[in-house]
């Protein structure tokens, strides 16, 4: 129906004019096969040089002795034995195959993505820090990410559709001819998933518990975690981050409390203002015409001037109250300000 050929062909790796590409074998084949012959000639090596064997004067043994070394043997020289029998040794293991067997056992596995436990720490930065393994779990995660989506766009989309239209074709009651998008869905794997919860780990120590991304952060880390009873769990975070009506009114008929409080303090503070502000005008008005009257008043000198010390002397009085009432109307509005 499509004219299209029935076959679905998927290289791992392209490679230009490779009909099959390169194959996870292949790529780790080279890696591997000298990781054997390094194993091998240390296992030879370890024949010559972990066994001593023996030098011997050949022209000082008795005639027809049959060498041997064992236990309990008894070897007959024709002299001093320490002139005649002397240990030989081939040297020691050369301590740099340790060094190339550990490389070649990381290029096996960066070729065919088989990183274990051990393989983890330091695979890109040669340390075992929070931050090397973030960077070689980092690598890890992409190539598997690549591998998976040329797999999906090579192979399993390209398969799906396939099958799709014959299934189309052959047996339209059951299928229907439409045209169809096939969208694939992956689930991520348990070293990503791991990678994930820590990096929202870290996350989660940069903010406050009160924050509204909190508990957010919390139900993503019980979602990516292998739990039995995942789905429990993150229901009841769900119904504890609720809010409760009843909660939620108390607390609003308790802010609207707080703020007409508010407002009748601020009212009065400002009536008591009000009429604090008006005494001490009057009491300016009064002390500004008091000399005047007592003046028209008085005709003897003697008693205008006890009567001018009098009315000084009240003057003086009064200003001390209104310097106080402004002291007390100043105290006043800084108190309401801080209650603001």
């Amino acid at each position: 129906m499509m004219q299209d050929r029935p076959i679905v062909a998927f290289p791992w790796d392209v490679v230009p004019s490779r009909f099959w590409g390169r194959g996870i074998c292949e790529k780790g084949y080279n890696a591997q096969k000298a990781l054997d012959t390094e194993l091998r000639a240390r296992i030879d090596a370890l024949a010559l040089t972990v066994h001593p064997m023996l030098a011997v004067d050949a022209s000082r043994l008795p005639r027809g002795s049959k060498l041997e070394v064992r236990p309990g043997k008894a070897i007959l020289t024709n002299g001093n034995p320490s002139e005649i029998l002397q240990p030989f040794r081939f040297g020691s293991l050369d301590s740099n195959t340790f060094n190339q067997a550990a490389n070649l056992q990381q290029m096996v596995q960066m070729a065919t993505g088989a990183i274990d436990a051990a393989g983890i720490p330091g695979s890109i930065n040669g340390e075992s820090t929070a931050a090397g393994i973030s960077m070689s779990l980092g690598a890890i995660i992409k190539r598997h990410k690549r591998t998976l989506i040329n797999f999906q766009e090579a192979f399993l989309l390209p398969y799906v559709t396939k099958v799709a239209h014959r299934y189309m074709q052959f047996s339209p009651e059951l299928y229907p001819v439409r045209d169809y998008k096939f969208v694939p869905s992956s689930s991520l794997g348990i070293i990503a998933r791991e990678y994930e919860v820590t990096q929202l780990v870290q996350l989660l120590q940069t903010m406050s518990p009160e924050s509204p991304m909190y508990p957010m952060l919390i139900e993503s880390i019980v979602d990516n975690m292998n739990l039995s009873n995942r789905e429990q769990i993150i229901e009841g975070l769900r119904q504890v981050n609720q809010p409760n009506p009843q909660q939620q009114q108390i607390q609003q008929a308790a802010m609207e409390m707080e703020m007409t409080q508010k407002q009748s303090t601020i009212q009065n503070i400002q009536a008591q203002t009000a009429e604090i502000m008006s005494r001490v005008q009057q009491n300016s008005v009064e002390t500004e015409l008091l000399p005047i009257e007592v003046m028209g008043k008085i005709t003897d000198p003697e008693e205008v001037d006890f009567k001018r010390r009098v009315e000084l002397a009240k003057l003086l009085l009064k200003e001390r109250d209104i310097e106080a009432n402004n002291e007390i109307v100043k105290a006043q509005m800084r108190s309401s300000d801080a209650s603001n």
